[in-house]
């Protein structure tokens, strides 16, 4: 097995358990080896292991983490460059329905197909795209009773087309169905089901540009969580805003309560960067988000992942810290 090369400062693998929704901490987590380094990324939970995927950076392997040992193994390297997006995990399966093709920043091309990576072949699979018109990066991705979901997103790389799209794809037939657009735009941001209802979470609106500060957009965050209903096929939106946005953060499903984590945002007083707020909320009970112990480092452009009841996390960029893992001791 090939040895991971460290092609970026900012490496985090970070694990936290909560067993009581106020409890817990994060916490460093030893690897046997030196875990893959990149941002941008998804993570995802697999049988057992957790697979980190893509990053802003030439086409990336595969990484697999193994938490009953802590370590790292390489995968197939990705069909792709594919950065900007949420994984999910399905079966055997890691998806990426969505994600920037290319490193042109600001005008990323979104990737013309999604991809699937099959983990007990260590394969990856072309899967059909979303009609042009819909391609974007930036998307929240949620799985629900067999099929995955795609929500909101941003057309044209960090130039313009923030959008509420929503589409479904069935791995079965390998088909797009398009679905009613939700109520706010956003991009960069994350989507996660609790029992029958997705909730859009978290991002901003890169397409805001002001006339002499193209990047203005990192204080153009949205607070609404938005929530679709499967049940009834109609969208919501939460009286319960988030307490602080962030575009590049990540959300993930503990135990039917929804944690938003980390991400990056700008004020009028102070210049953007990575944060370390985590906030979490139960969606059918709770009236507002309540604060979760903060990250030990602040960070963006993170994968997340939720197994035996903890929350992994991994990847990610800070500009004032190097290379950092992250786990439950």
């Amino acid at each position: 097995m090939k040895k991971f090369l460290v092609l970026l400062p900012a490496l985090f693998l970070a694990a936290v358990a909560f067993h009581k929704p106020a409890g817990g901490k994060w916490e460093l987590v030893a690897s046997t080896n030196t875990p893959p380094s990149r941002n941008e990324c998804g993570f995802a939970t697999v049988n057992n292991k957790i697979y980190l995927v893509g990053g802003d950076a030439p086409a990336q392997p595969v990484g697999i983490y193994d938490p009953t040992t802590s370590s790292w193994k390489q995968g197939a390297t990705a069909p792709s460059i594919m950065h900007h997006f949420q994984a999910v995990g399905l079966g055997d399966k890691v998806y990426v329905l969505d994600a920037f093709s290319d490193r042109n920043y600001p005008n990323q091309i979104p990737l013309a197909n999604a991809y699937a990576y099959d983990t007990k072949t260590d394969t990856w699979q072309q899967l059909a795209g979303l009609t042009e018109n819909r391609r974007r990066g930036g998307a929240g991705a949620a799985v629900y009773k067999g099929k995955l979901y795609l929500v909101c997103g941003i057309l044209h790389g960090h130039h313009d087309g923030t959008n509420g799209l929503f589409d479904e794809y069935d791995p079965k037939t390998n088909t797009w169905t398009s679905l009613p657009d939700a109520p706010h735009i956003r991009d960069h941001s994350m989507a996660v089901v609790v029992k029958d209802k997705l909730y859009a979470i978290g991002g901003r609106n890169t397409s805001l540009h002001d006339a002499n500060n193209f990047m203005s957009f990192f204080d153009k965050v949205v607070l609404d969580v938005d929530c679709y209903d499967f049940k009834t096929g109609k969208w919501s939106t939460l009286a319960a805003k988030l307490p602080m946005g962030t575009g590049g953060g990540n959300c993930v499903n503990l135990d039917d309560k929804i944690y938003y984590i980390g991400g990056e945002r700008a004020t009028a007083n102070t210049p953007n960067g990575p944060q370390k707020d985590v906030f979490y909320m139960d969606p059918e009970t709770d009236k507002e988000w309540k604060t979760a112990p903060a990250l030990n480092k602040a960070r963006n452009g993170v994968g997340a992942a939720v197994y035996n009841h903890q929350i992994y996390i991994a990847g990610g960029a800070s500009g004032d810290i190097g290379l950092e893992r992250f786990g439950l001791k």
